[in-house]
């Protein structure tokens, strides 16, 4: 099978790099990571002599959903965009094709509304009870919102790059090799507005109504991307 190399940079690779460090600077330690160049050494359309679609760059430089719509010709639905990295091809697509990245999405939604709910109230009560409504509620209501929603579409690639601690390549080992997975999943976003309005109706022990609702409702339909832990 013919390998086609392209070069991009780290910042436009599925890989997400993360660097951390403290609060105290650490003078003589170089960030090599955005001068790190990735190689894409083969993707979901190699074989076949099919070029990486747009949509995919969309993805990584402009990830609003308005934007998103427009490239994957998705003008009426809500989107949510998955990545994940790992050695196995096999393992990253099982993940996606069975109930974990729904899970993933939902859970995000949860975050959202429970995050929300929290500021909103923020100073008018430490009650642990209202802790657990919060937590209930969002879980219920994010578990509601995504029924109908479908998978899309989905690219992946193969890619390494060097190690930190490697300044040129000689052999195999001196470079991470790994698989990137994008998918997309989307639903109809009508619908999607509609099953988090009447999800609110029945949330009875906070308040959710008013500018709480719309902040809650705008957030999630402006998120894009849902963050996933790599795989080993």
């Amino acid at each position: 099978m013919m390998r086609k190399i392209f070069r991009i940079g780290a910042g436009l690779a599925f890989a997400v790099l993360i660097a951390s460090c403290g609060s105290s600077p650490k003078p003589k330690i170089e960030d090599r990571s955005a001068s790190i160049p990735t190689e894409i050494l083969e993707h979901k359309g190699t074989a076949w002599g099919v070029a990486q679609p747009e949509w995919v760059g969309t993805v990584l430089t402009t990830p609003n959903q308005k934007t998103l719509k427009k490239a994957l010709g998705l003008t009426d639905k809500k989107i949510w965009v998955l990545t994940k990295n790992g050695s196995n091809l096999d393992f990253l697509q099982t993940w996606v094709d069975q109930v974990d990245a729904r899970a993933e999405i939902a859970a995000s939604i949860k975050q959202t509304i429970g995050d929300k709910i929290k500021a909103s109230m923020a100073g008018t009560s430490s009650d642990t009870d209202i802790e657990k409504t919060i937590e209930r509620e969002s879980e219920r209501l994010a578990v509601t919102s995504v029924a109908g929603l479908e998978k899309e579409t989905d690219w992946w690639t193969r890619n390494r790059r060097l190690k930190d601690d490697v300044k040129k390549g000689e052999s195999s080992d001196d470079y991470i090799t790994q698989y990137s997975y994008m998918v997309v999943y989307a639903m109809d976003e009508e619908l999607f507005v509609k099953q988090l309005n009447n999800g609110f109706k029945n949330i009875k022990d906070i308040d959710v109504s008013g500018e709480i609702q719309e902040n809650i409702k705008n957030s999630l339909i402006d998120q894009s991307k849902i963050q996933t832990p790599d795989m080993e």
